[in-house]
Formats: C-alpha cells, structure tokens, sequence
C-alpha cells in the first residue's frame, strides 16, 4: 500500500493574531455549510461553503451541519485534527483526513466522494476513535485507491466503528480497496463493520498486519462484501507482525473473484458463525500459516473451490 504525503502546517499567520486591534473571532459550538454560503463566520444566518472552513470556525467537540447537499460541498480535502461532529444529512463533502492528537470524529450521514482525483476517501492518521455512521465512501480509484484506509500509528490503539454505511467503487487494478486496517509501528486497530455494505472494490476489508507489532482485532457483523475484485474479507500478516484476528458473524461474502475468506500468515486468524461464503472462485483459504475457524453454523457452498477450515469451534 503506497501512502499519500503528509500535509505540513505552516505558522505565518500566528503573527497577524498577535498583532493590537486584531480581535480574536469566536469558534461555534455548531457551524453550519451551504452550496449558497460565503466568508467564514459559519453561522446559521451566515452559513460558510466549503468544510474546511467551517471545521476551522468550530470548536473541539462542536458539530458541523449541512444544510443541503449542493456539489460545492464536495471539493478539497478536509483537513480534522480536532474531536468534531460532521453531520451531512445527506449531503456531500471531498476526501476526509484524520490526523489529531486523542481526539474522536464523527462522520454522520455524509457521501464521501471524489472520483479519480483523490487516492484516499477517508484517511485516518491519527487520533482515539473514528466513527462512521450511515455514510456512503465511493469512487476513489487514483492511487492508493482506497476508500477509507485506517491507518493508526506507532504506539496508538485506535478504535473505528463503521455502521448502517456502504463504501463502494474504490480501489486500482490490483492493488487499494474498500475499508484497509493497516497500522504503523507498534499501532494497534480495534474495528467494528456493523450493518454496512462494502461492494465493488478491489479488496473488500482487508486486514495488513505486515507493517506493525500491534494488533489487529475486526467484528465484521450483519453486513455484507460483494464483488470485490480479489479477496472479499483478508486477515493479512506474517511472523513478527500484528496479530490480525477477525470475526465475522451473521455476514455474507459473496461473488468476489478472488477469496471469500481469506486468513495469510502466521498470526492471521478468521472465525465465522452464522455467515454464507458462496459464489466466490475459493469460499476459505488459509494460507502460509493463517487459521479460519468455523462454529459450525455456516453457509459454505457454490464457491469454484469451497476449501474448508482448519479447526471447528463448539457453539455454545
């Protein structure tokens, strides 16, 4: 997976602040966007159109609303280094990054979308915990091409909750994907995908434990991964690595070209209870050492080659 360079922040305009006359203008606790809006205040009465802004004009822990879902919403990158609600009600904003101190962000009824511009819809850095909450991340096929990559530092647990959502459309010709946990260092990655859809992209959700020590631990609940190019749901690493561990419960993974389970390396596990894996050119595959086990309760079946897992485990 290639990275995208890091953004710097310069400090000239500190200067200005400090200069006599030049008062400090008053963050909002709830700033509002508009496709119609201007200037920066971000009021209701004065609404601002471009994110960025408006995540500026809001306090840490404040919340930002759309008030429609015009197309100049969509573009740029929004820069979040603060804990912030951003609430779309349907509306559209341009690529996401993530990269604050503890801090948690909530996306909430937002379509993330760019189309081939951008390599990375939603980019988590940095921070405590991400939260997405009946999003839609579509259409980002420049490179890296992935739709939200999550990508937690060296020494930094982070959590990412991805509910009622759909990330679709992403990824290059072999490489990118849907949702991507890949750590740094000694990151570690707690992740819950919970009533969600990831359809249509190179990889489904794919768990890299190659580049970290930390752990990896994926709930994959009551969704569905479909027609990913390659592997639906890959728990990915090798010796030395994170521990990339997955369950998946109640799900389906169907018709993608590649694996519908795909557990590779030692210290990449994936469970499964209640989940159908059909349709796909190979249901389960364990490989170099990965271990898939099963309650016993699945659906396997219909796959070019069904493979099978390595240990069953008992319902109780």
């Amino acid at each position: 997976m290639r990275k995208t360079a890091r953004p710097a922040a310069g400090i000239g305009a500190l200067g200005l602040a400090l200069l006599p006359g030049t008062p400090a203008q008053a963050l909002n606790i709830r700033s509002y966007l508009s496709s119609n809006g201007g200037g920066e205040a971000c009021t209701l009465a004065a609404p601002c159109s471009s994110p960025q802004a408006a995540h500026d004009a809001t306090e840490a822990g404040g919340e930002v609303h759309c008030l429609d879902a015009g197309p100049s919403l969509s573009i740029g990158h929004m820069l979040i280094n603060k804990s912030i609600t951003i609430d779309c009600h349907g509306g559209s904003i341009g690529a996401v990054v993530v990269d604050g101190g503890p801090i948690t962000v909530k996306l909430r009824n937002v379509t993330v979308t760019f189309g081939d511009l951008i390599g990375i819809g939603v980019d988590f850095r940095n921070g405590a915990a991400l939260f997405l909450e009946n999003c839609v991340v579509e259409g980002f096929n420049g490179a890296p091409g992935i739709g939200v990559f999550f990508e937690p530092p060296l020494g930094i647990t982070a959590k990412l909750h991805v509910t009622d959502s759909i990330v679709r459309d992403n990824g290059l010709a072999a490489s990118g994907g849907g949702i991507i946990i890949q750590p740094a260092g000694s990151g570690s990655a707690r992740v819950v995908v919970e009533h969600s859809r990831v359809e249509n992209n190179t990889f489904g959700i794919f768990g890299n434990g190659t580049g970290s020590t930390g752990v990896i631990s994926v709930q994959v609940r009551d969704s569905v991964v479909a027609n990913s190019a390659f592997s639906g749901i890959s728990a990915f690493t090798s010796a030395g690595h994170s521990i990339t561990s997955i369950v998946v419960d109640r799900s389906s993974s169907v018709l993608n070209a590649a694996n519908g389970i795909l557990a590779q390396g030692t210290g990449g596990f994936v469970s499964l209870t209640e989940t159908t894996v059909v349709s796909n050119a190979t249901g389960l595959n364990a490989a170099s050492g990965g271990s898939i086990f099963s309650y016993q309760n699945n659906r396997l079946t219909g796959n070019v080659t069904d493979g099978a897992p390595n240990a069953v485990l008992a319902v109780k």
